[in-house]
C-alpha cells in the first residue's frame, strides 16, 4: 500500500465550498520535482496570468514517472535533469474536476541547459516561465501564497490546490533532503 505525505481533499483547500462531492473521480497520475542548479537554488514556474509560483511538473503521459519529470522539466526550465531521489507522493480529491490526482514529487539537479524554447505551445501562450530562488525566497513564496490559500484569495482551484501540494513537498524536501550534496 502506498504511503502518502498527505491526502488532500476539497474541504482542506476551501473550507467554504459548496461544490458537491461526485460519486465517482477520474484517475490522473502527475509529476512534481524539486530541481537545484549549481548555486543551489530551485527551480520554479510563474505565468503572468496568475503571478504565482509552483515547482515543475505536469500531467504523465506514461507510467514511467522518471521519464515524466525529466520530459516536463525540459519544457518548463529548459533544462535536462538527472533525478537525485524521490520526496514523496501526495493525493488530491478535486472535487470541481471530479479528479482523483496521485502526484510524486522528485528531487533532480539541472545538469544541461538547451538553447531552444522546449515549452508547449499553450506554456508559451500563457507566458510560462521559469525562476531559479534561493532556500529563503522559496520558503518566503510558499509561506505567502499558502496564506492567501487560507484566506479564499487564490481564485484559481488548481492553482490552490497546487500550491498547497508543492508546499507539503518543499517541506519534506527540507526535512529529509537539505543536506545532499549535489
Amino acid at each position: 500500500m502506498t504511503k502518502y505525505l498527505k491526502i488532500l481533499y476539497n474541504s482542506d483547500i476551501f473550507p467554504k465550498s459548496e461544490i458537491k462531492k461526485p460519486k465517482k473521480y477520474e484517475k490522473r497520475e502527475t509529476v512534481k520535482a524539486i530541481v537545484l542548479n549549481r548555486k543551489g537554488e530551485i527551480a520554479l514556474v510563474t505565468n503572468p496570468i496568475h503571478n504565482l509560483f509552483s515547482l515543475p511538473g505536469g500531467g504523465a503521459e506514461s507510467v514511467n514517472l522518471e521519464i515524466e519529470i525529466i520530459r516536463e522539466c525540459l519544457e518548463e526550465t529548459n533544462q535536462e535533469v538527472k533525478i537525485i531521489g524521490m520526496v514523496g507522493k501526495t493525493k488530491e480529491f478535486r472535487d470541481k474536476y471530479k479528479k482523483e490526482f496521485t502526484t510524486t514529487c522528485f528531487v533532480a539537479k539541472a545538469v544541461k541547459k538547451f538553447k531552444k524554447d522546449s515549452r508547449t505551445e499553450e506554456e508559451i501562450k500563457n507566458g510560462l516561465r521559469v525562476v531559479w530562488v534561493n532556500k529563503k525566497k522559496l520558503i518566503n513564496i510558499f509561506n505567502t501564497q499558502n496564506k492567501k490559500v487560507k484566506a479564499g484569495k487564490i481564485n484559481f482551484y488548481n492553482t490552490a490546490f497546487n500550491i498547497v501540494r508543492d508546499g507539503i513537498f518543499i517541506k519534506e524536501y527540507f526535512n529529509n533532503y537539505d543536506n545532499v550534496i549535489l
